[in-house]
């Protein structure tokens, strides 16, 4: 019986150490691009008027991934229009590469073409900010939270 107890532990060990391996070395094959997609705004409160920053990181880089801003709790491809929106080249044109990184302002050229209400400036209130796919509505990373506050922006 003794023996019996002895070969379960060492499978124990075995395994356990077997899984260690493993997990340290997808560690260390992790690549810097397979962090998650991440939108980030400049600041959390802008005033209305504002030019609002927004920041993304670790996208997968195609021309149509774009930035939306939409009304705090819209779901995105629901129907209703984003506030705002830019390609993640900052233009409404998509580019011919799409960015992996970086930074969209949204200001007074901003305002949604394809809604018929003015967007900008963006009323006082609570958005939801998103970095989409493909010029699709899959979310790669959001909401962040934008408020904008005349009274304490900026």
């Amino acid at each position: 019986m003794s023996q019996f107890k002895n070969v379960k532990s060492g499978l124990h060990i075995i395994i356990s150490l077997g899984i260690a391996v493993f997990v340290l070395s997808a560690y260390a094959n992790a690549q810097p691009g397979d962090a998650a997609p991440m939108v980030t705004l400049e600041k959390s409160t802008y005033a209305s008027g504002e030019n609002i920053v927004v920041n993304f990181s670790n996208g997968p880089g195609n021309k149509g991934d774009w930035i939306a801003v939409y009304a705090k709790g819209v779901v995105p491809g629901s129907g209703i229009f984003t506030e705002l929106w830019y390609y993640s080249n900052g233009k409404r044109e998509a580019g011919g590469n799409g960015a992996s990184e970086g930074t969209v302002v949204f200001d007074s050229a901003s305002d949604n073409p394809e809604n018929t209400e003015v967007d900008w400036p963006l009323a006082d209130g609570i958005y939801d900010v998103y970095f989409m796919c493909c010029e699709e509505y899959d979310v790669l990373a959001g909401p962040v939270a934008l408020t904008i506050d005349s009274a304490g922006g900026g």
